[in-house]
């Protein structure tokens, strides 16, 4: 570790040595973030590498540029600088063409790296290659300047993500071969789902060759570094695994038709090669947690390449484990855990790193960085027990992080959850300022005991289904029943809209996924709840949102040898008690032509508590503890949205004394 990274240091030693609570210090680091704009024109001028098979002067490689926005035909290369024992490390057989295009210089590059490429792009049929050794520039200075050719090498690296995240090509080389023919079947097997049920229906000692195998490759060095860790991810499901073999393994290879055609190489897509090994290792957990020969690889492996919508719980965030697997693997500069952060998790606002080490705190400026972008961290009755000091910045984030988020059937959900941050973060002596629109919760409506028939549906929206309609129709009918009518406008006025036409303030799709919960619900016969914009002169307005209200997640009631019936009854014979609804929603900002943003759409809607006692009383600005998620729809036209902060959690505030 370096000697100014921290990111594997108690918070507590941090407070200590600052002499300043956590709260304090993210109040004075508030002014370092700056807006996260990638420089396009590095994109849109992409310089990619041709092999001129022609020449007599050798294997040479020619300096071509494509808009990769447009052009996305390019193989994008991940690989580690540095030699593995299992690779050979002369260099100089390739020359590749200087940019002012006058001569050719013998590449710095591994022989073996090109040779092996250039043998998979000739057998896939590519031509354009792009490899950071030579498409970005290298020689610059150490440390902050302005030489044009330091910021270009700079904005490159900050836009570099994307090479990989538009390349229809993106491949990682391994430098670790596979040797013999039992791990090629092996490989075989996990890639079939053969092991999918552990020691089911495989033996005990197949189960542990393919794990020691599993951990042989995940020792590579390319699975330890954090660059490499960006590649991957931002790549996703089109990174392509290069695993070398000897060439009497061809024919087996070609036998199993799996692995492609690039001769002596073993083509595995990483997303399947993780998705499973991490069920294997899993399944094999769960069946023998103390045997520490089974332990030992699978924890290895997991670390190494564990896949998210496997490893994680539906309603989690996967930015912990991001900021996790990034922390404990290597950097040359421990600072640019910042920049690889910002991308993987698509971050609007980076952290500068060079003005930033004056504070010598990479784990505050990581923590600033998440909350500043919106993370939801628990600051309620749900806060962590644990004290600050007990926790690493990566521990503690996944300890203290919102983990009831709830998406819905059709969508992926730690995609889904990926969305979900708060808009427009500042950081107050209170807590976390945001702004967005609070509801204060009344009505409790039992869709169980609606009066009127399911009608027919009238058309067929292209954003929800003919029941869904359907649903959302009688339940329009039902509120204008009640004496709802404004809602029940706002709803027909919904089912109504022309996904043609402009959008909505709330983003169409989101109020679509939403109104799709809300549809189930009512086949589901659960309870609702309506919620009025909340407004300082306490001023009454009609309804116009409508939450799907789980009593049993929120009321304390005793159901023990009460029949359901019985219980629903005891709910609506009772008047709810105060309850309030927190959300929020901003469409992505595309920035200019020239600089982009990295951002997405969010959405929150959160079920919070509103404390009104004596100490906030000349505080006008509502101050929200987090309970749980709140699926509903809400229509907001004309409603400024609010200015609200979030208090700090507990131990954000704790003292070098306490």
């Amino acid at each position: 570790m370096a000697d100014d990274d921290d990111s594997n240091v108690p918070l507590s030693s941090i407070v200590k040595s600052r002499g300043k609570s956590v709260a304090s210090l993210l109040l004075e680091i508030e002014e370092y973030p700056k807006p996260h704009l990638k420089r396009l024109s590095f994109i849109r001028n992409l310089e990619c590498l041709v092999s001129d098979e022609s020449s007599s002067e050798g294997p040479r490689l020619e300096r071509r540029k494509v808009n990769a926005f447009k052009e996305r035909n390019y193989v994008a290369l991940s690989y580690t600088w540095d030699t593995s024992d299992q690779e050979d490390p002369r260099k100089g057989k390739y020359e590749v063409q200087t940019r002012d295009k006058a001569r050719f210089w013998p590449s710095p590059v591994r022989d073996c790296v090109l040779d092996r490429v250039l043998s998979f792009m000739r057998s896939k049929g590519l031509g354009l290659l792009w490899i950071d050794r030579h498409c970005v520039k290298q020689n610059t200075c150490r440390g902050m300047c302005h030489h044009k050719r330091c910021n270009e090498k700079r904005s490159a690296i900050e836009a570099m993500d994307l090479v990989y995240r538009l390349s229809e090509h993106p491949v990682a080389l391994l430098g670790r071969p596979i040797e013999w023919e039992e791990e090629m079947d092996l490989l075989f097997k996990l890639l079939k789902g053969r092991f999918d049920k552990g020691f089911d229906r495989t033996s005990h000692e197949e189960i542990l060759r393919v794990l020691r195998l599993l951990s042989r490759i995940t020792k590579d060095r390319w699975w330890t570094r954090a660059w490499t860790f960006q590649e991957r991810y931002r790549a996703r499901e089109k990174m392509i695994l290069l695993i070398r073999h000897p060439d009497f393994l061809e024919g087996k290879k070609q036998a199993h038709g799996i692995f492609s055609n690039v001769r002596n190489e073993l083509c595995i897509k990483s997303v399947d090669f993780c998705e499973f090994s991490t069920k294997l290792c899993l399944t094999v957990q769960a069946q023998t947690p103390q045997r520490d020969d089974v332990s030992h690889h699978t924890k290895s492996i997991l670390h190494a390449l564990g896949k998210y919508t496997v490893l994680l719980d539906k309603s989690m965030s996967m930015t912990p484990r991001i900021v996790a697997d990034i922390q404990t693997r290597s950097l040359t500069d421990a600072w640019d855990k910042l920049a690889i952060i910002a991308n993987c998790c698509q971050y609007t606002v980076r952290m500068d790193p060079k003005e930033m080490q004056t504070q010598k705190s990479l784990s505050i400026a990581i923590l600033a960085m998440c909350l500043l972008n919106g993370e939801v961290l628990q600051n309620g009755s749900q806060d962590s027990p644990f004290s600050v000091s007990e926790k690493t910045i990566s521990q503690y984030l996944e300890d203290q992080a919102f983990k009831r988020f709830c998406a819905p059937q059709s969508q992926q959900n730690l995609a889904f959850n990926k969305r979900c941050r708060f808009v427009d973060v500042k950081f107050r002596p209170a807590g976390i300022e945001t702004k967005g629109h609070l509801w204060s919760l009344g009505r409790m409506i039992d869709t169980s005991k609606f009066r009127l028939p399911l009608p027919e549906a009238k058309r067929k929206s292209s954003s929800l289904s003919q029941n869904d309609e359907r649903c959302l129709t009688q339940l329009a009918a039902e509120l204008r029943h009640l004496g709802e009518t404004s809602l029940a406008a706002q709803i027909a006025r919904f089912l109504s809209h022309d996904p043609d036409r402009q959008r909505e303030p709330f983003p169409m799709d989101y109020m679509c996924l939403m109104a799709h919960k809300l549809a189930t619900a009512i086949v589901e016969g659960k309870m609702l709840r309506l919620g009025r914009i909340w407004n300082t002169r306490g001023e009454e307005v009609p309804s116009s949102a409508i939450f799907v209200w789980d009593l049993d997640d929120t009321e304390d009631v005793n159901r023990k040898g009460k029949s359901q019936s019985f219980n629903r009854n005891i709910r609506r014979s009772r008047k709810p008690k105060n309850a309030y609804a927190f959300t929020a929603s901003k469409r992505l900002e595309r920035g200019s032509q020239e600089r982009g943003t990295n951002d997405l759409n969010r959405h929150l809607s959160l079920e919070v508590d509103y404390i009104t006692s004596r100490e906030n009383a000349g505080c006008p600005i509502p101050r929200l503890y987090i309970k749980r998620w709140a699926v509903g729809i809400c229509f907001f036209y004309g409603s400024a949205r609010s200015t609200v902060i979030f208090p700090w959690p507990s131990t954000f505030l704790e003292t070098p004394s306490q």
